[in-house]
């Protein structure tokens, strides 16, 4: 008896032992399903014996496999919170293996008996969609959706005065025509929104409308996904729209919390860490408390069924568990109370969809909390129970997450078209230094902006006729879309009196755009310009003294004077190399760069020279680097030069500004004598109606344009045809305009004024002026200013061409010297030796020196001619007879030249040749 009492013990705990099984495609998703679970049984004293199915990542049909095999484990009911085709494959399985399924996510259209959706209907969101709209009011609204269009007939009947434009979203990955799209309803004026989607494309939706301009204070969107709180609504929660989202639960209520307290420990028991949901409301998704509920409930029926154990499912035979009928019917017949804030009671439909489901509206505030505003129920509708606390909101001049419409029009380099090879649209079609200078304001300020055109790019003038202003300025005063104006738009009195402007961004005047002048003709002497007259005289004198210098230092060296026919060995007499027009060609080879057959042999000769050669360097690379660079100058041939020259040529050069620019109206209105004479002169003649067409008459004809500087400096940068004349006639700016009396004015002067104190503003203008779009086309090279050079210059040369000269002359005398130590008789003395030799030095009519007898002979013609007939003859004799006719002299006193060494080896082989027998 007691072992069977035990035995029913022990069965009966079995059965209270309930087994959850998880089959989840995501497996982040699925630990979070399977916590859910485990909180729930622990928060009923059961024993959490949860199964998470090892489901690959994107193998959907492995799904009904892992749900058969946890069925065979004997699992009571199995969760999953997956898509609607992962749960028709889950259904189906479900059916086959007699397993309920509980879907935390919405449920297909025809699932089958074992199916019991947690989550509402379509038909439930549609009918709640509908009545938010009935008491908004609305009578037109753009529907957008990424399933089905069906819905919409439900949202909207006949009956209905709801009047829908059905528009299909675009895949998530194409941002591009998401926007197109949302830019055409902004052109249908629409202004109400229903998006039916999850909460990721629900927020690129909005992402994409505070872009385009549709999340502002006029603009209302109803966001039908449960789970839109999980997503970070902070940017869109200033831009004064009307987003209202729809809620099962309430994340803030005592039971949810509660519910996420236990959940989060649990979740890091089972992780190993702590786990927490970070957001605003601890984004909790929908199908964690839909989960826990649903996990409450079969372990809760199973208590009160206190079923026996029985025979687990099997999908091969086709067999269902013994006691699923019993529980599905349980489940389905009862009515299941939940804690505040959960979303009601939890019932069910014959068909298995969820009955009486009561959602919870709600409206986002400041700060992006969604906060409660009412509920809605399905026979009473929406019930408002909006805070009587005003929310915080932020001032009415913070542009903080506001989206603004700004009107361009396009010119360089303020505004411009961005070449690219892909297909752009929007805010990225445009570049340039107006719409950089948004871009940073933006990124300060954190507001969204969007690019409106002005096609016809005209700025705009008061109409005296008509008593309102035309082009840019026209538009932004009234059209409520545009809230800025932005391009080279000058700050004028007359212009503030209809719009604000802000501090300027750029500071500037009017200045002169004319044609770049051809270059005067070369000077006919421009080689002389290279030097002054002082240095060309110093240098002529230089070149005569040192060839004089270098005239007489090749006569004072014992080594200049050579045998003048090599074919005598023992010659009567030397000449000397280094005669006076030898001298002076010398020295103008080298300064000519040229050089010329004569070589020094003595060192006394070749330090003159080299000084020369030195001396030379210099002076012919200075006049080089000198003469290229003057001649590259070019010579001012200017036509005017300021704007008093304009005004009184009689060289028939006309001039004019643009038609109705601030520029033409400056001369119009200005009180100057000259700027009035101008005016009249210009008013004439036919105006050009852009800046375009005035540089294109500045190319082609003798015209001038007065336009800004800083239109002026940007054309000069590319177009080498044009230049600046004269300085800045004015002082103006240019600024951001505004509607009158904007909140947003004093915003937009601090931000500029940061940006001009940190410099942002001229580096931005370098870049767009100098740098891209090429320009520095026409920037000429820095040269160094030319002068003439001056004696000052070349001071230092001439010192040490003297100093030069001075130490060639004492090596000649040295070298003289040492000659005349090695070859005095032994009758005369060194000194006397060194007389005669320098007597005969300076004797400038002799140039030839004789080997024997006096250095001073008599007749050096009659000497001269001796030798040249003992040439002569010595060529008739034989080797042997000219060895014994020809003079000897010891070698002390043979004067042979080291240059006309290799001629005597040569003489000397040819004559004993001649003399060998045959």
């Amino acid at each position: 008896m007691f072992a069977a009492a035990v035995a029913c013990w022990l069965g009966a705990v079995a059965a209270l032992q309930v087994q959850i099984g998880v089959v989840e495609q995501q497996p982040m998703l699925a630990q979070q399903l399977a916590v859910s679970a485990e909180t729930a049984l622990l928060e009923l004293r059961d024993e959490p014996r949860v199964k998470v199915a090892p489901v690959e990542p994107e193998e959907p049909l492995a799904l009904a496999a892992h749900l058969c095999a946890l069925a065979e484990e004997g699992v009571a009911a199995v969760l999953t919170g997956g898509t609607a085709r992962s749960a028709r494959l889950l259904a189906a399985a479900a059916a086959r293996a007699g397993v309920p399924l509980l879907l935390a996510d919405s449920a297909p259209k025809n699932h089958t008996w074992e199916v019991l959706a947690l989550y509402p209907d379509n038909r439930v969101l549609a009918q709640a969609c509908a009545d938010l709209c009935k008491e908004k009011g609305w009578k037109r609204a753009v529907f957008l959706h990424a399933g089905e269009a069906e819905v919409a007939a439900l949202i909207a009947p006949d009956a209905e005065p709801l009047a829908l434009v059905v528009r299909h979203l675009p895949p998530p990955d194409d941002a591009a025509l998401l926007r197109n799209l949302m830019l055409v309803l902004k052109k249908l004026s629409v202004t109400n929104f229903i998006v039916w989607c999850d909460a990721e494309c629900s927020l690129r939706v909005l992402d994409v409308a505070q872009r385009v301009g549709l999340l502002s204070d006029r603009h209302s969107y109803i966001m039908l996904s449960l789970d839109l709180h999980t997503q970070p609504l902070a940017d869109y929660s200033h831009g004064g729209a009307n987003i209202t989202a729809l809620r099962l639960f309430e994340p803030q209520s005592k039971d949810v919390q509660h519910m996420m307290t236990l959940w989060e420990r649990q979740y890091g028991a089972r992780l190993g860490d702590e786990a927490s949901l970070a957001g605003p409301e601890r984004s909790v998704p929908t199908a964690l408390p839909l989960a826990y509920q649903a996990s409450s409930l079969v372990a809760k029926a199973l208590r009160a069924l206190n079923l026996p154990p029985g025979a687990p499912a099997s999908c091969q035979v086709g067999l269902g568990a013994f006691h699923a009928d019993t529980l599905l019917n349980y489940l389905r017949s009862e009515e299941w109370t939940s804690g505040s804030g959960m979303g009601g009671e939890l019932s069910w439909e014959v068909d298995g969809w969820r009955h009486e489901v009561q959602l919870q509206v709600a409206e986002l505030a400041r700060g992006g909390w969604l906060e409660p505003a009412g509920l809605w129920a399905p026979r009473v509708g929406v019930t408002w129970q909006r805070p009587d606390e005003p929310r915080n909101s932020m001032p009415d001049y913070s542009m903080t997450n506001r989206t603004f419409t700004f009107l361009i029009a396009r010119i360089k380099p303020y505004i411009m078209r961005q070449e690219s090879t892909l297909r752009l649209a929007g805010n990225a079609q445009y570049e340039g230094f107006c719409i950089e200078l948004i871009e940073k304001l933006a990124a300060m300020l954190k507001f969204n902006y969007t690019f409106v055109e002005q096609e016809d790019g005209e700025y705009g003038i008061y109409n005296n006729t008509l008593g309102k202003w035309t082009g840019m300025l026209g538009r932004l005063i009234e059209d409520k879309d545009i809230d800025f104006a932005i391009t080279d738009l000058t700050i004028t009195s007359e212009r503030e009196k209809a719009v604000d402007f802000t501090t300027p961004f750029m500071n500037l005047g009017i200045s002169i755009l004319f044609g770049t002048p051809e270059p005067a003709p070369p000077k006919l002497f421009a080689f002389m310009l290279p030097f002054s007259n002082a240095v060309w005289i110093c240098l002529g004198f230089a070149y005569l003294g040192t060839s004089l210098v270098l005239y007489v230092v090749g006569r004072l060296c014992h080594e200049e004077w050579q045998n003048p026919y090599p074919c005598i060995e023992d010659p009567p007499a030397l000449e000397n190399q280094f005669t006076l027009a030898n001298a002076l060609w010398f020295n103008l080879g080298a300064v000519l760069l040229q050089g010329s057959e004569i070589a020094p042999v003595a060192y006394g000769t070749r330090a003159v020279a080299s000084v020369w050669w030195l001396f030379a360097l210099v002076i012919t690379s200075s006049y080089t680097a000198n003469l290229a660079t003057l001649l590259a100058s070019k010579s001012s041939t200017d036509l005017i030069h300021n704007v008093e020259e304009l005004a009184n040529n009689n060289l028939g050069i006309k001039y004019g500004a643009k038609k109705g620019g601030s520029t033409y109206n400056f001369f119009k209105n200005s009180q100057n004598p000259t700027y009035h004479k101008m005016y009249e002169q210009m008013s004439k003649e036919p105006m050009p109606l852009s800046n375009e067409i005035g540089i294109k008459k500045v190319e082609n004809e003798k015209y001038a344009f007065l336009m800004e500087s800083t239109s002026i400096e940007y054309e000069t940068e590319r177009n080498c045809k044009v230049q600046k004349v004269g300085g800045l006639l004015d002082r103006k700016g240019y600024g951001i305009a505004m509607k009158k009396d904007s909140p947003y004015r004093q915003e937009l002067n601090l931000a500029l004024l940061n940006l001009q104190e940190a410099g942002v503003l001229r580096e931005m203008m370098h870049t767009w002026w100098m740098e891209k779009n090429g320009g520095g086309a026409c920037k000429e090279d820095e040269t160094r200013e030319n002068q003439e050079l001056r004696i000052k210059n070349f001071l230092g040369l001439f010192v040490v061409l003297v100093v030069g000269c001075v130490l060639g002359v004492l090596v000649s005398c040295c070298d003289l010297a040492w000659a005349a130590r090695r070859q005095r008789g032994p009758s005369e003395s060194f000194w006397q030796r060194f007389w005669t030799e320098l007597r005969f030095v300076f004797r400038f009519e002799q140039s030839v020196k004789p080997l024997q007898g006096p250095l001073i002979p008599d007749s050096p013609v009659s000497q001269q001619s001796e030798g040249a007939e003992e040439c002569r003859t010595e060529r008739e004799e034989t080797g042997s007879e000219r060895a014994r006719a020809a003079p000897r002299t010891s070698s002390a006193a043979r004067r042979r030249s080291s240059m006309h060494a290799a001629s005597l080896r040569i003489a000397r082989h040819t004559t004993r040749d001649s003399t060998t027998p045959h």
